[in-house]
């Protein structure tokens, strides 16, 4: 039986949509869980490096009331950018136009900054996979690097360290995320191990509960206060490509493994799978095979521009659902039923040459290509069946007060990311631009300030708030 090696590069699929829901099966199916709570929901290597611009410190009101923005100035005022309302079955869609209105300003120096080069272990991170604020506004953080979840005060003093490497309660193997729910108690995921793990006020363990039934998930984050939304990708089996003798049919098993299915499952704290909430296309893959026999290898490699499906969760239950593919999200209720489509009547930006040569000079960090090697390198991937357009939104979030902000499709190296941020009700209320090095990684919109992991040009990576004026 040959050995064989598969690997999975570059993030992307080709166009597709949203499947009806379906039951999820666990039987009888491949399971390939995200391996990052980052690639889980989609989201780029970190590295980016960019500067502030005078332009991002500009003053901005936004009025008291929900979904209704003001500017400040004497000939200001608020461009009209009324939302389409249909009904389809009982289900509002909500269409906006494209706006060009700035919904807020982020300021430049963050309120709160917890992070180091070189200081106390607390302080240190290396690689942070979620933060959160609590109740109190005290500040969880998940490291996946030290699988330790570190709680600081509102003021940024180290409270208490949980957790820690290893395979027993309480300890983890590859912690994805840790969040605060109502009451103190803090929910962590280990993928690896699948189990979810509770702590409470004081860092008592509570319990460790496996996942039930899923194979290897993707955590996402919390989908209420019981409830935990992962994605599971299921591919097809490839035991079809074996052949009698033994070997491999290649064509077969390239079948199997560029294709397959997304889910959206809601899990309880206790590990019992509730529901599936929704179906998507996986991303589709390339493969390419070298070697043969015990040498044989196969990757398996997703094509540039192609979009991939996100989701994000909130507090309050809600769950929020885009293909990637065009400027429209599926908003699910806490009982998991679709409630209303969101959409941006335009289309994702025509795909150019530029745009191919500037993610071909990204996906080297740090690398240096001389331009024969770069346009070979880009002559390969045009072979790909890329799609004609950028994808739309890569990243989800739902603000505390029910806001979605979807981020714009960026290439890794941009200067500066783009979000669109809608009401709770659909309507879009304009967009917010922020610095690469603190935008894209966007982990809660909470009180009209903004928790980010922000990178500095060392790689120092740092939970900053920042105020949103």
């Amino acid at each position: 039986m040959s050995r064989i090696q598969m690997n999975e590069t570059r993030a992307g699929k080709q166009a597709r949509r949203l499947r009806p829901r379906r039951p999820y099966r666990a039987t009888g199916a491949w399971l390939l869980g995200a391996p990052a709570p980052r690639a889980a929901r989609g989201q780029p290597p970190r590295g980016i490096r960019a500067a502030l611009h005078p332009r991002w410190i500009a003053a901005f009101c936004v009025a008291s009331s929900p979904g209704l923005l003001a500017a400040c100035g004497d000939n200001a005022e608020p461009p009209p950018n009324p939302a389409q309302v249909t009904d389809s079955a009982g289900i509002a869609i909500v269409t906006s136009a494209p706006a060009n209105a700035v919904y807020a300003t982020v300021a430049p120096e963050p309120v709160l900054s917890i992070g180091v080069l070189e200081g106390p272990d607390e302080l240190m991170f290396g690689q942070v996979a979620s933060v959160a604020l609590d109740g109190a506004g005290n500040v969880v953080v998940a490291d996946l690097q030290s699988n330790e979840i570190r709680v600081f005060g509102p003021e940024g003093a180290h409270l208490r360290t949980l957790g820690g490497a290893g395979e027993g309660p309480g300890e983890f193997e590859r912690l994805n995320g840790a969040w605060p729910i109502p009451g103190g108690t803090i929910v962590a995921v280990d993928n690896r191990v699948g189990r979810i793990t509770r702590f409470g006020p004081d860092g008592e363990l509570l319990g460790a509960e496996a996942f039930q039934g899923t194979g290897l998930v993707g955590p996402i984050g919390l989908a209420g206060s019981n409830a935990v939304l992962s994605r599971v990708r299921s591919l097809p089996s490839p035991r079809g490509a074996v052949t009698a003798s033994g070997g491999l049919d290649l064509s077969a098993m390239t079948a199997a493994l560029e294709g397959g299915t997304e889910f959206l499952l809601r899990h309880g704290l206790d590990g019992v799978l509730i529901d599936t909430v929704a179906t998507l296309s996986a991303a589709v893959t390339q493969m390419t095979a070298s070697g043969s026999g015990e040498d044989l290898s196969i990757q398996l490699m997703r094509v540039p521009f192609s979009p991939n499906p996100y989701a994000a969760s909130s507090t309050a239950g809600r769950i929020a659902v885009t293909a990637g593919d065009s400027y429209e999200i599926l908003l699910y209720g806490p009982d998991g039923a679709l409630e209303r489509i969101v959409r941006l009547a335009e289309e994702p930006p025509l795909r150019t040459e530029a745009h191919l040569e500037a993610w071909v000079r990204a996906s080297v960090t740090g690398g240096h290509w001389d331009d024969a090697e770069l346009r070979a390198t880009m002559r390969s991937y045009e072979e790909m069946p890329m799609p004609d357009r950028l994808p739309a939104w890569d990243g989800l979030l739902i603000a505390d007060n029910g806001e979605i902000w979807a981020r714009r499709y960026s290439i890794r190296g941009a200067d500066t990311i783009v979000r669109d941020v809608f009401s709770a009700e659909g309507g879009h209320l304009g967009t917010v631009t922020t610095p690469a090095n603190l935008g894209r990684y966007l982990e809660q919109v909470v009180d009209g300030r903004l928790v980010v992991i922000a990178t500095d040009d060392l790689g120092v990576e740092r939970v900053q708030i920042h105020e949103l004026h």
